[in-house]
């Protein structure tokens, strides 16, 4: 602009050599002056503005009023500033906001304007933009007397006293105090104050010297610098002095008026500080798009000074209904331009002309004072700024670059000892980075919050805080249903986090894994448990940023979650089984490479492109957002400690029938977990499961759900009510194939006396159903058969051991047993014994243990057994006597490790109960005198209630066979 104003002049000077000598030089003059005009106008419009916008002092107007630029826009911004309504509609301003003349003319902000960086340098815009301007100091903690690093925002350093104003009312109460001035402070490089003066004095030199050129032309050298062969018109000479006085009054008044509609506080270090401007990219203001943008006022070699100043400035409305004032500033610019201009044109066309150098030698010079600006390299971020953008992580780079760290992640941590109590504020063990870094980051995560920020605009929109509000409002309504179970968590508990960071220089390492401990309070009327929020996102967001920055593969990649709490975990088949009992909804696992979870906590990974046949842990695909995976591994760990404090999970289970011959298994404690988890959009339920069920087992409290399970046996026993074996069938073995341990051998058991039931039945379609799940169990392991339906996952193990193909030889041993002796008891059971022979089934049952025991002994438990369990009708059982065979049946199978056998007799007299009562009593009597633990859980679980009085008034409790136990007493009715 200044540019093309020297080369419009430089062309019209160049005309001067073709200019006859005399008469043509007036007029030539004469018609420059008149030609420029429009030009001074024109160039003067945008240099004017940009003066007043950046004016803060009566220096500053002293040097605008000088041999002034600009006087039409200075009118006009005068009257857009403080001007009433009929002197704006004058100029053509009626409907112009007080937004946009604040914008253009004035460098302060307030509730409606604002700055915000762009790539080249600062833009003014209307609005609330995001940005935060951060203070840090040197303080001396009280406690230690080390030196630490606080940081915060220009309020917080002034009530800390590391900052201070000159001005006798202190601006920590105004609300813009939160609204950074960026162009004062970093958009111009505002020079040393000796150069205002020389501008001034220069200015005061060059207006001075025209007006004494002036006077030189008509009273000291007249005949000189005539106007047309005569002496200059009387009226020229005090028309111009008259008019540069007032003009120059005017001009001034007016940058008065507008300097003074901006109040300006100064502000300086105490201690040695920096400040520091972070700005969120991808902001939609007005038209424009601003990207993340972080700059630093700071000392040499990026160090901390307290040679750092500030300025404030804020709107200040005094001038708003002064219209005295207003309106003898304009009719002092205005006459005084116009007699100014008469003056001239009475005057020689010399003066006229020394007086638009003048003009021209000044805005050159006031331009100058304010041309060093923003470098463009400014941006600390720069380099990350696409990075920064992809979820709005601007405030976790920004720690990084603050903390300078080059890596952070959790880490593994012992388990806190139960007897450990959980108080809050207790010390945090961790290494003095890491714990500055979250500290650093958790309270710009309150600075940037709609409670801190006074008119500014909160940051609640970042995913980062999304899923960390998320994040903590599942832990505190888990928090509030463990007390609502009874659970004693005390007013205070604390969950303790593992982690470690890595510092940037070449040289160093990452440090030793520390702790820190997040805390709940329980308060209000409802007891509600709170936490704060900041130091979840802290933990969040730093996690989250470090992984993006590790491996560009986290941004684009499908994620992963691993099947348990550790690598070791996912690598076994006892994962599998309990993830297809409890966790399997729609998205079946797989085997991925354990490459991604080498030598870290984390328990989620990016999917390789292309998934290797040599995976060796179980994953499941997700869709979920890093950050969300990062917020359920948090989520997984307070799990860790929370359920310390339980003993016993509670509630009840069962399995719900779902499609395709598919059930789904459920602990109404579970579903409770699960609600809060979906309610608080942490995850989906597959999501709540894969975080809650493995912290269950890793605790032991994982419900025991086997197909003796209350509810399964009542489920189960619905559907053969309905004639629906197969539904029963199908139930009790979707169980057998997804449990593990005595989970899974009671099931098995189970599911034998369910095939025993089946084939003693009265009706042949049943009784064919049953051997035909017999033969199944006789022919393979219902496991490994699981297994190989699940293709797509081969076994962990890949051989299995001897004590499993042993116990499994055995069952079938024993079932096979009881299917051939049905089969000749039963009618219409006769083609079933060339199929069991063919499967290596015999009808002798040999027992392993029985040396040196009596042979007569051991064949009348044989026969109490077959009775028992293989004898077609109830009417068949002719048992008599005092029940020596079935006590002796009983030691035989618990001595010979027949437990299936033992299960069917146990499982049969209960069956019995209602015709035959005494069999309970026998069962819980023979079962002590023995000393069987084994049969008694057999009785427990299968509702054998101890207090069960049969028709003599006796019970199984021990005093009606005390003298088994060592008294040899007894009671009456037993004796």
């Amino acid at each position: 602009m200044m540019f093309s104003m020297i080369l419009s002049i430089l062309f019209l000077l160049s005309l001067l050599p073709f200019v006859k000598a005399d008469d043509d030089w007036d007029d030539f003059t004469n018609n420059l002056a008149t030609d420029l005009a429009p030009l001074i106008t024109l160039f003067g419009e945008r240099l004017t503005k940009q003066f007043l916008s950046e004016s803060i002092s009566t220096l500053d107007n002293v040097i605008f009023a000088l041999s002034p630029l600009g006087v039409l826009t200075a009118v006009v911004s005068v009257i857009r500033v403080c001007g009433s309504s009929s002197l704006r509609a004058f100029v053509g301003r009626a409907q112009e906001g007080p937004a946009e003349a604040e914008s253009e003319l004035l460098p302060c902000v307030s509730e409606s304007t604002a700055e915000v960086f762009n790539d080249g340098g600062i833009t003014r815009v209307f609005g609330r933009p995001k940005i935060v301007e951060i203070v840090a100091w040197e303080d001396v903690d009280k406690i230690t007397g080390e030196k630490e690093t606080k940081i915060g925002t220009l309020r917080d350093a002034l009530e800390e006293k590391a900052w201070s104003c000159n001005s006798k009312v202190s601006p920590t109460d105004l609300p813009e105090l939160d609204m950074p001035n960026l162009s004062l402070n970093k958009g111009i490089k505002r020079r040393d104050q000796f150069w205002f003066h020389c501008a001034a004095i220069l200015g005061g030199i060059l207006q001075t010297g025209t007006v004494v050129f002036a006077t030189l032309t008509v009273f000291v050298y007249p005949q000189h610098f005539q106007k047309n062969d005569k002496a200059v018109a009387p009226y020229a000479f005090p028309l111009y002095i008259i008019g540069t006085t007032l003009l120059f009054l005017g001009m001034f008044f007016c940058a008065f008026i507008m300097e003074r509609s901006s109040k300006e506080f100064y502000l300086k270090a105490e201690k040695p500080s920096k400040i520091y401007w972070l700005q969120p990219g991808n902001q939609d203001v007005g038209d424009q798009v601003f990207n993340a943008f972080l700059a630093v006022n700071e000392g040499p070699e990026s160090s901390m000074t307290d040679k750092l100043r500030y300025t404030k400035s804020i709107r200040d409305r005094r001038f708003d209904r002064k219209y005295l004032e207003t309106y003898s500033t304009l009719i002092s610019t205005i006459l005084g331009f116009i007699c100014q201009f008469v003056g001239l044109r009475g005057l020689h066309s010399s003066v006229t002309l020394a007086q638009l150098g003048s003009t021209f030698l000044m805005a050159i010079i006031r331009t100058c004072l304010r041309t060093e600006r923003m470098k463009p390299d400014e941006n600390k971020m720069k380099d990350d700024r696409e990075l920064t953008s992809h979820k709005q992580q601007e405030i976790d780079c920004f720690v990084f670059y603050l903390e300078k760290v080059e890596s952070f992640e959790l880490a593994s941590i012992p388990d806190r000892p139960p007897n450990m109590p959980s108080q809050r504020f207790t010390p945090h063990l961790g290494t003095p980075l890491a714990k500055q870094l979250i500290h650093t980051r958790t309270q710009l995560a309150r600075l940037t919050t709609s409670s801190r920020q006074s008119l500014g605009v909160d940051w609640n929109g970042m995913p980062i805080r999304r899923i960390a509000s998320n994040l903590a409002e599942t832990i505190e309504s888990t928090m509030d249903l463990m007390s609502s179970w009874g659970v004693n968590l005390g007013k205070t508990f604390e969950f303790r986090l593992g982690f470690k960071c890595k510092g940037p220089s070449p040289g160093s390492v990452t440090e030793a894994p520390g702790t820190y401990s997040i805390g709940l309070i329980r308060s209000g009327d409802a007891l509600q448990w709170k936490l704060d929020v900041a130091e979840l996102e802290a933990v969040l967001g730093l996690w989250t940023w470090s992984l993006y920055k590790s491996d560009e593969n986290w941004q684009n990649s499908t994620l992963c979650r691993l099947i348990g709490l550790s690598e070791d975990e996912a690598k076994k088949d006892e994962t599998f089984l309990y993830f297809y009992k409890w966790i399997f909804r729609q998205t079946e696992a797989r085997l991925v490479p354990s490459e991604g979870y080498d030598n870290s906590s984390r328990l989620f990974s990016f999917e390789p492109k292309s998934l290797p046949y040599d995976g060796k842990v179980l994953a499941v695909r997700t869709d979920n957002e890093l950050e969300a995976m990062v917020a359920q591994d948090i989520y997984i760990q307070f799990l860790k400690e929370v359920f310390l404090n339980l003993d016993d999970l509670g509630g009840d289970v069962d399995v719900i029938p779902e499609l395709q011959n598919s059930f789904l298994a459920s602990s109404t404690r579970i579903d409770d977990l699960i609600r809060c988890f979906e309610n608080s959009k942490l995850g989906s339920r597959e999501d709540a499961l894969l975080c809650i069920v493995p912290v269950l087992r890793y605790r032991h409290l994982l419900p025991d759900l086997a197909a003796d399970s209350t509810k399964v046996r009542a489920r189960r026993e619905r559907l053969i009510e309905k004639g629906d074996w197969k539904g029963a069938f199908t139930l009790v073995r979707w169980i057998c194939q997804r449990s593990d341990d005595s989970q899974f051998e009671r099931s098995v058991h189970e599911l034998g006396f369910l095939c025993r039931r089946a084939l003693s039945d009265s009706n042949k379609d049943v009784r064919k159903i049953g051997f035909e799940q017999t033969c199944e169990l006789l022919t393979s392991d219902i496991r490994a058969e699981f297994l190989q339906v699940h293709n797509h996952v081969p076994p962990l193990q890949q051989s299995v051991s001897d004590d499993r193909i042993e116990w499994w030889n055995s069952f079938s041993r024993q079932l096979g047993w009881i299917a051939w002796n049905l089969s000749a008891n039963v009618p219409g059971m006769e083609y079933c014994k060339p199929i069991l022979r063919s499967l290596n089934v015999t009808e002798d049952l040999q027992g392993s243990n029985d040396q040196n025991q009596d042979p007569d002994k051991i064949e009348g438990a044989i026969h109490a057994l077959k009775d028992w369990l293989t004898l077609y009708k109830l009417d068949d059982i002719d048992r008599e006597g005092d029940g020596e065979d079935e006590q002796a049946c009983l030691e035989w199978l618990v001595r010979n490790n027949f437990h299936a056998l033992l299960y069917f007799l146990l499982l049969r007299w209960v069956e019995l109960y209602e015709d035959l009562p005494m069999l309970v009593r026998m069962g819980y009597s023979f079962a002590a005198r023995i000393r069987s633990q084994r049969a008694l859980d057999i009785l427990r679980r299968q509702g054998a209630d101890i207090d069960m009085i049969d028709p003599n008034n006796c019970s199984a409790q021990p005093k009606h066979y005390s003298a088994t136990l060592g008294d040899q007493s007894t009671c009456n009715c037993c004796s």
